[in-house]
């Protein structure tokens, strides 16, 4: 294993802030993500095993090796993971005192983060320790977290931060206002009739539900609940994909490698990912192309039955979205992810959630759909929440402030009946 003067300097560091004295470094690697900002992060990964460990399997490790990982970007660490809970750790991190306290001003030294203003705690019992990103006391979305286990001894068996934990110069900061009353139409248009399996009673029920939405304190906009996924390069379509002829020719699937061969004059330089490259115009044709050239392939009967959604960069992929063009009220909708490489602009494999339909094929069928939309909304009217939060914006890329509109309780579109729906799961 070849080493620089970069990596000798973090390797050093770990060994001693870890007390890794009865370790030797098996495996190095450079990672990297994108993001909500576009912008790449690079990892400089470890694979530490105890000296009196053999490797049994390349890809599994023994119970007590630690896998760390230091954000190239801040020097900290990202994550330190024990495997299997176990450490043979000579004076690394042990915690005498294990109170919330303590605890804290461990993360806060470790970090820079403050408490209150960018974490707070969300759960806390035996060793482990969960807390969530913040700003001021309020929530973040997309969340973050710093995750952080003890052993029974006061041992450090793992820690892990995920997250962006922003700071002043990319929030706007408000004076939070919103009543339930005012959001009224928006929650109003978020009910949904939707077709919910319950597995506890193998049957479908039709519910009223409301579809959870992000609006801003000054009322101007919406942000839809699931627009933080796919944060590389990405274009938005509506694309219907229609063809008179299949294509008789077989599909084969080929590997799909999800980790990137990144070197450290890559990482240390901190290069751009490809993935933060827009997809131009005719780049997006050529991708549809592909994607229909494989509908005809692999789906030869189902023309004018796919949406193509999108496009997203990832992993230096080209990722291409599509769900099914009919409407219908199932809960789960029909997805299809097709993977392309942008080089050879063949498709690598699909991933395709009709086995999660499938299996709902033998439960009771739903019951007739009495109440209307309306009806449902006044039952429900009284169990709706406005859930606080800073929220990323892609148009400004700040963080502003708003709520999540929501509710726990759905309506029964038959009996009328109103009912939690975490007791229908």
């Amino acid at each position: 294993m070849i080493v620089n003067e970069q990596e000798e300097k973090i390797i050093e560091w770990t060994r001693l802030k870890f007390g890794l004295a009865h370790y030797d470094l098996g495996r190095s690697s450079y990672s990297r993500r994108v993001t909500l900002f576009n912008e790449t992060v690079y990892q400089f990964c470890m694979e530490w095993f105890p000296k009196e460990a053999s490797i049994v399997e390349e890809d599994l490790n023994p119970e007590g090796t630690a896998v760390i990982a230091i954000d190239l970007s801040t020097n900290q660490v990202e994550s330190a993971i024990f495997v299997g809970g176990e450490t043979y750790a000579k004076a690394g991190i042990v915690f005498q005192q294990r109170d919330v306290e303590s605890i804290i001003k461990w993360i806060e030294a470790e970090t820079n983060l403050i408490y209150g203003r960018q974490f707070q705690l969300d759960s806390h019992k035996g060793g482990k320790y969960v807390f969530k990103e913040c700003y001021k006391g309020i929530d973040i979305s997309p969340p973050g977290y710093i995750e952080l286990k003890l052993n029974s001894d006061g041992e450090l068996v793992f820690y892990s931060v995920y997250g962006q934990f922003p700071t002043e110069e990319v929030v706007k900061e408000e004076e939070y206002t919103l009543t339930v009353k005012q959001v009224k139409k928006t929650a109003q248009a978020q009910i949904r009739l939707i077709h919910d399996p319950s597995f506890k009673d193998e049957k479908i029920y039709p519910t009223y539900a409301l579809e959870e939405i992000y609006i801003t304190n000054d009322l101007s906009k919406t942000i839809p609940f699931e627009g933080f996924t796919d944060r590389g390069g990405r274009i938005e379509l509506e694309e219907l994909l229609v063809w008179s002829e299949p294509l008789q020719n077989h599909f084969t699937q080929s590997e799909l490698v999800l980790i990137e061969d990144i070197s450290a004059k890559q990482a240390f330089t901190n290069e751009p990912s490809a993935d933060i490259e827009p997809i131009n115009e005719s780049e997006g044709t050529a991708y549809i192309d592909v994607v229909k050239t494989f509908l005809r392939q692999v789906y030869p009967a189902y023309s004018g039955e796919w949406l193509l959604t999108s496009f997203n960069r990832d992993t230096g992929y080209i990722h291409a979205n599509l769900k099914g063009s009919k409407s219908h009220s199932f809960i789960f909708q029909r997805k299809l992810k097709v993977i392309i490489d942008p080089h050879s602009l063949e498709v690598i494999t699909y991933i395709d959630n009709q086995l999660l339909s499938d299996q709902f094929k033998t439960y009771d069928s739903p019951e007739e759909v009495v109440l209307s939309k309306e009806e449902a909304y006044e039952k429900i009217k009284e169990f709706i929440e406005l859930k606080p939060c800073y929220v990323y914006d892609d148009d400004t890329q700040k963080y502003i402030l708003g709520a999540m509109i929501d509710s726990s309780y759905g309506v029964d579109a038959h009996t009328g009946e109103v009912f939690l729906l975490a007791d229908r799961e």
